[in-house]
């Protein structure tokens, strides 16, 4: 009976684990796509680490709703696309956010290795932070995540995120991103677009 017990603690437990890491995927802004109120769209652009053993993969950020607990998800990089940099738009709720980690995958000689890292500030996420932390090299203390504020009834340039090597870093390249997406989002304004960079 012990052991009934136990095991229906365990598996009420891991349903609760489950429903607590639900990933939500952000909705794609389509082109033609017009600012309705109380909506919110985040913009920016990615830059991979580009490997052969990562271009045909998608890649995706995964971000937390301080507010709400929720997680979502968004691409970063296509499947099958090998630019070094890829532009992004999404839909998201209002709100801080912090981001949680990266997923992505390579291709290994018995399959596909699928990747997910946790993201903090001034951290290169490749290392192995658990190592680290437990050899006293990285304190947790030091360990900050990456956050972003985003109103309602805005358009948010989110930066170019810099993942290609080191700790991930953002800069302002609105200007030129701005002028490429323009072409298929015509109805958004991007010129009254808010800058926010992660910090």
């Amino acid at each position: 009976m012990k052991y009934l017990f136990a095991c229906i603690f365990l598996l009420a437990g891991l349903f609760g684990y489950g429903q607590k890491t639900k990933i939500i995927p952000l909705e794609y802004v389509d082109p033609g796509t017009i600012l309705k109120e109380n909506q919110a769209i985040i913009y920016g652009s990615f830059i991979q680490r580009l490997t052969f053993w990562q271009t045909g993969y998608q890649q995706t950020i995964r971000v937390r709703n301080l507010e709400t607990n929720e997680v979502f998800s968004f691409e970063v990089k296509p499947p099958l696309r090998s630019r070094k940099e890829n532009p992004f738009c999404f839909f998201i709720k209002p709100g801080t956010y912090e981001i949680v980690n990266f997923y992505y995958s390579k291709s290994k000689w018995y399959g596909i290795e699928n990747n997910i890292r946790p993201v903090f500030r001034g951290i290169d996420f490749e290392i192995n932070l658990k190592n680290k932390v437990d050899s006293g090299i990285i304190k947790r203390e030091d360990l900050h995540r990456i956050v972003f504020k985003i109103d309602k009834n805005t358009l948010t340039y989110l930066g170019q995120w810099h993942f290609e090597s080191g700790a991930p870093s953002f800069k302002d390249d609105k200007a030129a991103l701005d002028k490429k997406l323009k072409q298929d989002y015509y109805f958004l304004e991007f010129e009254k677009a808010a800058i926010v960079l992660p910090d």
